[in-house]
């Protein structure tokens, strides 16, 4: 990853754990072709035959900050989901839990490949959640 990217992943995160994100609430900035954040993110991860997602691991509400490369050939993505006391509790901590990378404009870009990525990502943050012995946001709450 380029250095400026992750100088922008790293302010876009502090952002977040400041600010918050509002959870239905994508980011376009002016001028710039690729949003800064989406969320939610992974919808079609319940689509690939091995999610591995079970109503005892549900499956997590998860988002990802976007940087463009330098040469604006490549976007990075931070994936993140939410640590909780509770599912439906407050949020105690933002979980960086998984990187990804594809080309800024490629027809031919896989976004199975994302998925995969997503799923990873979120079973992560999961086990970042179990081995804080705490719990995370779920796909469905609010």
């Amino acid at each position: 990853m380029d250095s400026e990217a992750y100088d922008l992943l790293i302010a876009l995160t502090n952002r977040a754990r400041l600010q918050g994100i509002a959870p239905t609430q994508n980011n376009s900035l002016e001028g710039v072709s690729h949003p800064s954040h989406r969320v939610p993110v992974g919808e079609r991860v319940m689509d690939l035959p091995d999610h591995n997602f079970t109503p005892e691991r549900p499956m997590p509400w998860a988002g990802e900050l976007y940087a463009e490369s330098s040469d604006q050939l490549t976007l990075y993505r931070l994936y993140f989901i939410e640590r909780r006391a509770t599912p439906e509790g407050a949020t105690i901590e933002i979980v960086g839990s998984g990187l990804g990378a594809k080309p800024a404009n490629d027809a031919t870009y896989d976004p199975n490949q994302q998925t995969v990525e997503i799923k990873d990502a979120m079973h992560s943050g999961i086990d970042r959640c179990l081995n804080m012995r705490t719990t995370w946001r779920r796909w469905n709450a609010a």
